[in-house]
């Protein structure tokens, strides 16, 4: 998420749509600023971070491998989730943005597929495999009536600003010692205010690295990390970079000069420590600690860009039992203006779903338990909601999250 730091230059045919999506991305408290780069783009919509749960850990999300969909890194969209799995999360209800200006919400909702196969010509010291998702995914804001937008009044029949985005991308992953996924996204963007409506086509690349430091050390050294019996700690270090919004000015009727999208890089680390617990009969990820930052930097053609402009995101996670998970993060701009901490929880059917397996095989068979294991193997339910402090950019929020995969993974990646 970026805001506006300065009065947007309001040029014929495009001043009442400037001004509300300044009013969408300005600092707390309304005081104008010294400007950033995104002081002249058009769709700033596309920089509000959609993820419940990126959103609380900070909007730390660039290097997070198992985040879905490639919003925030089309390279990690393949190394999200297991194998075979169809996913998907919307939000509950839309998301009130600037709760102080009625009528602006924002909605968001995904969907990912995912296949992967072995690699039996590339296997050295250890099993490689190739995987593969596909995932689209759309946003989009309502400002309200354009006359209350721009003269605080409004009048029946008054066409609504509307903002959108419609995205289709495919990630491709080689998991060997180390984990690298690549990726692409194509946007359809559109933007409509007082009867006209402008489109124009964006793409966002990403790469994503992950080393998978006990795996690796397994396999080089034969040595499997084992604390007793049954307990096997992981700890897992990704880096993350994207380049997102490149693509054509957009071109307003009436308007004096097109205004840029706002094109922006991203990069950031992410790690992991978890300790599982594994038997011959059950699995499970008793606890996982996930630490993730990211570096903003708008990079507007044409525009002066400096360290100055970048933002700082930081946040954690913890997870208990593939179950219930929390999460804190802060976000602060270039030069101090703004400094937003941000929290959230999750609760999700995995732990609980494994544990039902588990007892569920040594039922005996029937109508009732075939349908009960059937859903505990392959289905998965999640909750997660999250908040800001101040909330002023949006107020607290939550979605649901659901997947279905063909078969379950001996330890959830989440």
């Amino acid at each position: 998420m970026q805001r506006q730091r300065a009065g947007v230059n309001r040029r014929a045919g495009v001043a009442r749509l400037s001004v509300a999506m300044a009013m969408a991305l300005l600092v707390v408290k309304g005081e104008l600023v010294e400007a950033t780069p995104e002081s002249n783009a058009a769709a700033l919509f596309l920089l509000i971070s959609p993820s419940v749960r990126v959103n609380g850990m900070g909007q730390a999300g660039v290097a997070l491998p198992d985040e879905p969909a490639g919003y925030y890194n089309p390279g990690a969209a393949a190394l999200s989730s297991s194998a075979h799995t169809v996913q998907s999360r919307l939000y509950l209800s839309g998301m009130q943005w600037l709760p102080a200006w009625a009528g602006i919400t924002y909605g968001h909702q995904d969907v990912q597929a995912m296949a992967e196969g072995e690699l039996p010509a590339l296997s050295w010291k250890g099993p490689a495999s190739l995987a593969a998702a596909v995932y689209g995914y759309r946003t989009r804001m309502d400002l309200g009536p354009l006359d209350r937008i721009g003269d605080g009044g409004g009048e029946a029949g008054v066409p609504d600003v509307t903002d959108a985005c419609n995205s289709l991308g495919v990630s491709l992953a080689l998991r060997s010692f180390l984990e690298v996924g690549v990726g692409a996204t194509s946007k359809w963007i559109s933007v409509e205010f007082g009867g006209t409506r402008e489109t124009v086509r964006a793409h966002d690349f990403g790469l994503m690295a992950v080393a998978p430091m006990a795996g690796m050390l397994q396999r080089f050294t034969g040595r499997e990390i084992a604390l007793g019996q049954h307990f096997r700690p992981r700890l897992d270090i990704g880096y993350g970079i994207a380049w997102h919004n490149r693509g054509p000015d957009i071109v307003y009727t009436g308007a004096l000069q097109p205004d840029p999208l706002p094109a922006n890089r991203r990069h950031g680390w992410s790690g992991s420590l978890a300790m599982d617990w594994q038997s011959d009969a059950f699995q499970i990820t008793i606890g996982k600690v996930t630490l993730a930052t990211e570096t903003y930097r708008p990079q507007i053609e044409g525009a002066r860009v400096t360290s100055l402009a970048d933002d700082d995101k930081r946040g954690f996670e913890v997870s208990i039992l593939e179950t219930i998970s929390f999460r804190r993060g802060e976000y602060d701009d270039f030069d101090g203006e703004v400094h937003l901490r941000t929290s959230g929880e999750t609760v999700r059917s995995d732990g609980l779903f494994r544990y039902m397996t588990h007892h569920l095989e040594r039922a005996p068979p029937g109508t009732s338990r075939d349908a009960l294991l059937f859903v505990a193997r392959h289905v998965s339910v999640s909750w997660s909601r999250f908040e800001y402090d101040p909330d002023w950019p949006a107020e607290g929020h939550s979605y649901l999250g659901l997947s279905f995969r063909s078969r379950q993974p001996a330890v959830s990646p989440g």
